[in-house]
């Protein structure tokens, strides 16, 4: 892929959507295009961070492991949505994570000293940069939250209603990983996710086929949620 084209495809990212033609030209000189087959780790816990990763297409978890061997998901990055930004800015900055490619994907390589110096050029970076931080620490925040103070039900219950609503069609949802991933995101054993599935299934609010599900009953489930 060209500059030419990295041009056209940086605005699709919210940090780089109100770059002018210049700023987006020196940002494409500089990007790394990286290509990662499915299972293929981007960076492992404790690897320096070199820059922003921004994903084209695909799809890559963020995860670390217990001491113990356990995989603990961190998060689940889409197309258009970027990750290490926060790493970046420390002095010794070393991944606290790792990121592997849970299919076949294209990603941006951003390094760090492209960011620093269109931070000192741009204060709408610096505005854009500031939000997706703070987005992310409100992300961590209502993880912590459901964790300490929802019910396992609750927790599934409340992602199946997130994920709905950012689908073009509400009723008909795709997991965006497999049942394993998904629990471990949600802090569940599979098998807990496995039976409360099931349960939603049996009293009419869901109907599931693999990674598929129908949301048949929108307002009895969010009902549903309340009450436990």
């Amino acid at each position: 892929m060209d500059a030419t084209s990295i041009i056209k495809m940086l605005p699709n990212f919210h940090l780089f959507s109100e770059l002018n033609d210049e700023q987006l030209s020196y940002v494409a000189r500089q990007t790394q295009l990286v290509f990662a087959s499915r299972g293929d780790i981007l960076f492992n816990r404790g690897d320096a961070a070199l820059g922003l990763f921004m994903l084209v297409s695909g799809q890559v978890k963020l995860a670390v492991n217990s001491s113990q061997g356990s995989e603990k998901v961190i998060g689940i990055i889409s197309p258009r949505e970027s990750f290490g930004e926060a790493i970046i800015f420390l002095d010794q900055a070393f991944f606290p994570i790792y990121a592997q490619a849970t299919m076949d994907s294209h990603l941006f390589l951003v390094p760090k000293q492209v960011i620093f110096s269109l931070l000192e050029r741009d204060t709408t970076v610096s505005r854009k940069m500031l939000a997706g931080l703070s987005m992310r620490n409100r992300q961590l925040v209502q993880d912590i939250e459901s964790v300490t103070l929802l019910t396992c039900t609750q927790r599934l219950i409340g992602y199946l209603i997130q994920i709905s609503s950012e689908a073009t069609d509400s009723s008909h949802i795709t997991l965006p990983a497999n049942k394993a991933t998904i629990a471990s995101l949600l802090n569940l054993a599979p098998e807990t996710l496995s039976r409360i599935m099931l349960k939603l299934q049996q009293e009419g609010f869901i109907e599931v086929h693999g990674k598929e599900i129908t949301i048949t009953d929108i307002n009895g489930l969010r009902q549903y949620e309340y009450s436990l």
